[in-house]
């Protein structure tokens, strides 16, 4: 039997807006303690790439990791380390520089969302300058192992050989 009433309708309003208030500290003590250390994993990852170490860079990545292109494409891990290890031996890719900078988290029962910006500066075959802007949403869940990366949505890539803009068809 479904009981609606007005004081029904009162005590439900109630027990949420309880709900909403002790779940916020708890999500701002998760994403005060989960920046730093989130942080500190895209540096990892970033320094790795520089490297050229693809399996570094994905360590801290979840084993059903996926990105998804600004066109809705999407490839798996296995397909992502692929394309790297491709870019960096087929085209002589050298990176000097891979910056990650995180702009905003948004915390919930899912995980942290996290609005991130990355430039990437390095050369192709040694005399093509690269310049690669990008803005994503990464998901990143909690494990017993740390932080990991489940999804990268690639929002813009915005990409310059020489100071000119390139782009993908």
């Amino acid at each position: 039997m479904i009981f609606s009433t007005r004081r029904n309708s009162i005590i439900s309003g109630a027990l949420i807006s309880v709900a909403i208030a002790t779940t916020q500290p708890v999500f701002a003590q998760i994403k005060a303690s989960a920046q730093p250390a989130i942080q500190n994993n895209y540096n990892q990852i970033t320094a790795a790439f520089v490297r050229k170490d693809i399996q570094g860079a994905t360590a801290l990545f979840t084993p059903d990791y996926v990105s998804i292109d600004p066109e809705g494409k999407q490839q798996n891990l296995a397909e992502v380390r692929e394309h790297y290890n491709n870019l960096f031996k087929r085209f002589n890719v050298k990176l000097t520089s891979n910056k990650a900078t995180i702009k905003n988290i948004d915390v919930s029962a899912g995980g942290i969302d996290i609005a991130m910006e990355q430039k990437t500066e390095g050369t192709i075959g040694g005399f093509i300058k690269l310049v690669i802007n990008q803005t994503s949403r990464d998901l990143w869940l909690e494990t017993p192992q740390g932080w990991r990366l489940k999804q990268t949505k690639i929002l813009t890539n915005q990409t310059t050989f020489n100071g000119r803009p390139f782009k993908l068809r």
